[in-house]
């Protein structure tokens, strides 16, 4: 039994070969790889069984030789039966605890494999998976296992129990044994048909939560686009629509699991009753003793926990046989990009690289590179241009083989980059992501991703490099600073020099920067740029580049058109020769004297119709998929052309066949979604489940009436005892039998009425717990997503729902039937004989302490290890999401190291609750055997005496199996309640807490706006931060104003936006519109006339149609077309294979940056807004484009008060004013021509610009 510590280091199991056999032999290894707790549980358990085995034997011999023929003293049978309790209760602690640590182990070990495989699949798989579907594998599909193994070895000493009760029945009166056995067969029958229901109804439900974790890790990834659109309640439909789904699959279940597991349960009460009956008969004719009889009576009560715990284990182990596949499915994926075995290292060379005629594209029928063919000598700085969607960034990313081609070969130094080893290519190869991903980490940390071993003088030199130094050193905790998820609490310029200092400090022979400073203002740009040149002196560098500044660092322009090379050359040479060139460099002028007036773009002719190819309905089977969270057809994706949906299990044919066969899932949870999704004043457990009493209150009954009809049992075995056969009466026998008989029949209706009332009533209150807590999380503020990592959001809405699930469907019942048992079995004991039960009673003082310190030192471990799986996974989940960012810098094993060591921290925390779990169980076991030595001791001198008759110390015996043998299924249910009482009080701290954007008491709902903003001396701090963000600003903008803001990266430019969006609120001050203080207005109407376009692109995973039309999804198809053509989308829309309804991946990474960035402005000009938010709107597009889309906005801001977020300055010139934005202040206002002559500041920013074209020009 190794220690917790030592999970950390040893490597982790693979699965058996695909093809080598069924699932269970599949994950073979990863039992194996625990082998000495394996035998140890194992055999512990068989051996502490076969000792249990001879308890009946032991009370057989006190019966019939001690109490009726006293042929033997009592003495020397009791000893041995506590004898028999303590070495029990030592084999029980070993069993578990090994037992214990080889489920978790395993649950360890699954989650690191499917992490591991996770880092080292290539861009490609990932573009087919979507995270919700994955964290729901990683969490809940791995507890599934770690439930199903935690059983097993409980079950294989139930068996040896079983073959040594029957090897003894037959011993002792082989008639009777065969009566008894006639309930194996119908066992396995029934067996035979649950399990060939079960998983596949099993499977559905476990699909149906992953899509619910879809919507919700979506929802929460996007979070700043579904507030920007007041999209809330959509989404909170759209979980509600999921969570339905899930409650109609679940109860499906839950009816299929009461048809058979009910019956499975019946079946060996109903061979107690035949042994009533038949052994009574033959102990009449002087054929059977009592003490046999009590020995029939008792293995056949010992068995029906068993079997019960095999019922459980059935759909247990159908639930885990799902989850292992859905698993397993993940393990079988092998990443298209490998190394060969014998593959040598990329020496760093001069750094020589060849494309040579490469065709490439993310779908087979839609190739983005078509003949693709360059040459970068060494040292030489090439630079891509070309529309959006031309493959400038494919290049980029078939470089450091994120993928492969189809045809041609990419070499370097003249070698094949498919022949050498992804590690060493990679750290030749710095790669800076258009989009900048960091980690939620110390700055430093991120710098240092790709060098963790770099000094701090290292670290620092990168930073400058990247013109980051300065603003880190301004931050709280300057380097140490711990940044957002993604980076998110960082400016966007800010975050790219984090990216790009991120590079640098790697010094790669061969630098990639795809628009590595898209989101940062000209004065820094030129400021980056002179350290780049420098640093770019002998390296081999590509850079994508959509602003003409860029181009002055290449020494070679390369114009890229629809995947070829269309033209090489300085830029006077190409000006001078390529058209296509002149046009992607037609942009808004980039010179002093371009500028002037704005353009005023005549409006497009409006379309009645919409163009049918690019609405082939037809071929998608006529209806579109909604932008959220839904499974779909795979496909594959990404930068540039048809994405993906959530990677689902393959379903095969014989799994398909048996979901058709199963009964339609058509219950509807009947609850009111819209009284769940208000706001409570505060929520509670007791008040949650108040509208369900009624139900529950039902169920609960049902139970005591069951437990009741249970206990009449060992009565009625008393009865045909004392009154038949004792006096010879086989009428008294047979009455008895027939009354025993009608109790087990009202036990099997009133379990499969029980079962179906209590699992439906708890699915509808976990069903209107997701949508209580998934309304709270969507009223909570942008500033609650700032400082918590998705993982931990996404832990409350799964792992936390999760475990209330476990134990209202598979764990309260079995509880409370064995607690109700327990009174209820002490009741008729008190009944029988008050003195013998008072003797017995006092097993149950140290019982109680027992179970007080159980409880005072389990419940701190399982509130421990409730936060270490939220930070499993948030570690889990952002790996995910910066899995390419990963692999670009060579981290996967340093992460998966970093991972295994939040895992085993984990896995420490649930090993200490099974050790206290594997001493306080075993005790119980003993004490039950203590109390069995009492009630015949004692009982034995009572009968001598003439108390009581012997047919109610076999009573008694019985009754007393009746007590301990549920404390068992307790032990299994307790894990499970602690673990449920932790993720409530983790559901109880996030329902307290509250939105930092509250909606007013009487809010005012706006009608159409017109559109003036004004902010009042605002300040503005953010939470984390000590420095203002806004230190006073004042400004106002007329309604229908265009304005722009500009300043250097961090200024507060985009912080003015959220406040106008009201992501945040002033910590001083007022932001107005139309002289209202937006917090005293109905903030969802209001973010209703907003079109928001932020920094990043955010798009669903869903189709192209359904992400346009997000903010209206209530828009015709001919509405959306037009929002397209208005912003320059259709073109590149139109050219998609499906068109509108084109699949798009997670976060549409099937897209271009510019292409996302596009479908972000048709969306904002969907919704037909009054105020339009342009937060760097068009960083991503290439000029030619940005003109286009430019030209276009100016017809879309029309009577539209307009903000723009700019650092392209010609952008900001076409503004009515420009407001010029300096350490959170506003320094001037006013339009171009007019600041350029009073604006020293405005100049200095201009000028910065016109230097970087005039020397690109040069």
């Amino acid at each position: 039994m190794s220690a917790p510590v030592a999970a950390s280091i040893r490597p982790t199991p693979q699965p058996a070969p695909k093809g080598s056999g069924g699932w269970i032999r599949r994950l073979a290894p990863f039992l194996w790889a625990h082998k000495r707790n394996v035998f140890a549980a194992f055999g512990v358990a068989v051996l502490g069984q076969a000792v249990a085995a001879l308890t009946p034997v032991i009370s057989k011999t006190i019966v019939d030789d001690v109490i009726i023929h006293q042929r033997r003293s009592l003495t020397p049978w009791l000893v041995l039966l506590v004898a028999s309790g303590f070495f029990g209760f030592a084999m029980s602690f070993i069993r578990r605890y090994a037992g214990g640590r080889v489920a978790l182990d395993v649950q360890y070990d699954l989650r690191n494999a499917v992490y591991e495989r996770l880092q080292r699949l290539d861009f490609a798989s990932h573009d087919k998976m979507q995270t919700g579907q994955l964290v729901s594998r990683a969490s809940s599909d791995t507890a599934l296992i770690q439930a199903l193994l935690s059983f097993l070895p409980i079950m294989v000493g139930n068996f040896v129990l079983l073959v040594i009760a029957l090897c003894f029945m037959a011993y002792y009166s082989l008639q009777l044994t065969i009566v008894a056995l006639l309930a194996v067969p119908a066992m396995f029958f029934v067996a035979v048909r649950l399990r060939k229901t079960i998983f596949p109804a099993s499977w559905d439900a476990q699909q149906r939560a992953g899509e619910v974790a879809g919507v919700v890790d979506e929802a929460v990834t996007g979070v700043r686009v579904v507030k920007g659109f007041g999209q809330e309640q959509r989404e909170l439909d759209d979980l509600a629509d999921a969570g339905a789904d899930l409650f109609k699959s679940r109860v499906r279940l839950i009816r299929l699991q009461a048809r058979f597991t009910p019956t499975m349960q019946a079946i060996p009460v109903l061979g107690q009753v035949a042994v009533l009956g038949f052994g009574g008969y033959l102990a009449i004719h002087g054929r059977l003793s009592l003490g046999v009889f009590l020995l029939f009576s008792s293995y056949l009560v010992q068995l029906v926990a068993p079997v019960r715990m095999f019922a459980m284990l059935l759909a247990v182990g159908q639930q885990a046989r799902a989850g292992a596949e859905r698993i397993l499915d993940i393990l079988d994926a092998n990443p298209l990009i490998t190394e060969q075995p014998d593959a040598p290292n990329l020496d760093r060379g001069d750094g020589r690289v060849v494309f040579d005629n490469i065709t490439f594209g993310y779908t087979v029928s839609d190739p983005v590179l078509r003949g693709f063919s360059l040459e970068v000598e060494p040292g030489e700085t090439v630079a891509l241009v070309g529309a959006s969607g031309s493959g400038k960034s494919t290049v980029a990313l078939l470089l450091p083989r994120f993928y492969d081609p189809a045809e041609g070969a990419i070499t370097i130094d003249g070698v094949d980059v498919r022949d050498v080893t992804l590690d060493s290519l990679r750290n030749n190869v710095g790669v800076v992501f258009e989009d900048p991903f960091l980690f939620s980490d110390s700055l430093r940390a991120n710098i240092a991703y790709g060098r963790p071993e770099a000094t701090d003088e290292e670290i620092e030199a990168a930073a400058k490099s990247a013109e980051a130094d300065t603003f880190i050193r301004a931050l709280p905790h300057g380097y140490d600073t711990v940044v957002g998820e993604r980076g998110l609490t960082l400016s966007g310029g800010q975050r790219q020099r984090i990216a790009l200092a991120r590079a640098l400090i790697t010094d790669p022979s061969v630098l990639v920067l795809d628009d590595a400073t898209s989101s940062i203002d000209a004065k820094t740009e030129e400021d980056i740029h002179e350290t780049l040149r420098r640093l770019m002196q002998g390296r081999t560098t590509i850079l994508v580049a959509h602003r003409r500044s860029s181009l002055r660092l290449a020494d070679r322009i390369v114009v890229v058109d629809k995947g070829r090379v269309a033209d090489s050359g300085t830029h006077h040479e190409l000006v001078k020769r390529s058209a296509l060139y002149r046009a992607l460099l037609s942009g808004p002028g980039e010179g002093v004297d371009d500028v002037v007036e704005p353009v005023i773009a005549k409006s497009p002719e409006r379309r009645s119709g919409v163009t049918a190819s690019a609405w082939p309905y037809h071929q998608v089977d006529g209806t579109a998929p909604k932008a959220t969270a839904t499974t779909g057809p795979p496909r594959v994706g990404p930068p540039g052309g048809g994405g993906g949906f959530g990677m689902a299990l393959s379903a095969t044919p014989e799994l398909l066949a048996a979901l058709d066969k199963l009964p339609p899932a058509d219950d509807e949870p009947d609850i009111d979604v819209a009284f769940e999704g208000e706001l409570k004043d505060k929520f509670s457990l007791r008040e949650f489940i108040t509208p369900y009493r009624g139900w529950l209150g039902i169920g609960l009954a049902l139970v005591a009436v069951d437990v009741l009809a249970t206990l009449l049992g060992p009565y009625f075995v008393r009865r045909g005892i004392d009154h038949g056969v004792r006096v010879g009466s086989q009428g008294a026998l047979t009455i008895a039998a027939l009354g025993f008989l009608v109790a087990a029949l009202a036990d099997w209706a009133l379990t499969i009425t029980y079962t179906l009332i209590t699992g439906r009533t708890a699915e509808r209150l976990l069903y209107a717990l997701r949508i209580r807590v998934f309304s709270h999380l969507q009223r909570l503020s942008v500033d609650y997503y700032d400082g918590e990592m998705a993982g931990r959001v996404m832990t409350r809405m799964t792992t936390d729902i999760d475990a209330l699930q476990q134990l209202l469907q598979t764990g309260l019942i079995s509880a409370l039937v064995s607690l109700v048992t327990c009174v209820g079995v002490f009741g008729f004991l008190i009944a029988l004989s008050p003195k013998l039960a008072l003797i017995t009673g006092a097993v149950l003082p140290p019982l109680a302490l027992a179970t007080w310190w159980y409880q005072r030192k389990s419940s701190v471990v399982y509130a421990q290890a409730r936060d270490r799986i939220a930070a499993v996974n948030a570690n889990f989940q952002e790996s995910l999401s910066g899995v390419r960012v990963a692999q670009a810098y060579t981290r996967e094993d340093k992460n998966i190291s970093g991972f295994r060591d939040v895992n085993s921290d984990y896995l420490a925390s649930r090993v200490k609750a099974q050790k206290y779990i594997s001493l306080y169980f075993p005790f119980v076991l003993l004490v039950s055997d203590v109390a069995a030595a009492l009630v015949l001791g004692a009982g034995s001198v009572m009968v001598r005496n003439g108390a009581i008759q012997v047919g109610i110390v076999i009573a008694f015996m019985l009754y007393l199996d009746q007590f301990f043998a549920p404390i068992q299924q307790i032990s299994q249910v307790f894990d499970s309640w602690q673990q449920a009482s932790a993720s409530m009080a983790k559901i109880d701290e996030l329902m307290a807490i509250s939105t930092s954007t509250p909606e007013s008491l009487s809010p005012i709902t706006p009608r159409r706006l017109q559109g003036e903003i004004r902010f009042d001396n605002v300040h503005f701090k953010y939470p984390t931060a000590i420095n203002e963000a806004l230190s006073g600003a004042d400004l106002v903008i007329a309604p229908g104003e265009t304005v722009a803001l500009v300043g250097e990266t961090g200024a507060g430019k985009s912080t003015i936006v959220k406040l106008v969006a009201r992501f945040y609120d002033p910590t001083q001050g007022a932001v107005l519109v139309d002289g209202i203080d937006i917090r005293d207005m109905d903030t969802t109407a209001y973010r209703r006339q907003l079109g928001v376009v932020p920094q990043d692109a955010f798009l669903f995973t869903g189709t192209i149609r359904d992400n346009v039309a997000y903010g209206r999804p209530d828009a015709s198809d001919a509405e959306i077309e037009d929002a397209a053509r208005a912003v320059g989308a259709h073109e590149f829309i139109s050219r998609m294979p499906h068109g509108y309804l084109s699949a798009v991946s997670e976060r549409g990474r099937s897209l271009s940056a510019g292409q996302r960035q596009l479908i972000s402005l048709a969306r904002a000009r969907l919704v037909d807004p009054v105020i339009l938010l342009l937060d760097e709107a068009t960083s991503n597009l290439d000029l030619q484009t940005e003109a286009e889309v430019q030209r276009a906005m100016g017809v879309v801001a029309q009577g539209r008060t307009t903000i723009l977020v700019a650092h392209r300055l010609p952008t900001a010139a076409t503004a009515d004013r420009i407001f010029v934005i300096d350490d959170g202040k506003v320094i001037a206002v006013g339009p171009h021509p007019t600041l350029l002559r009073e604006s020293p500041r405005y100049r200095e920013l201009w000028e910065s610009f016109v230097s970087e074209d005039e020397g690109e020009a040069a």
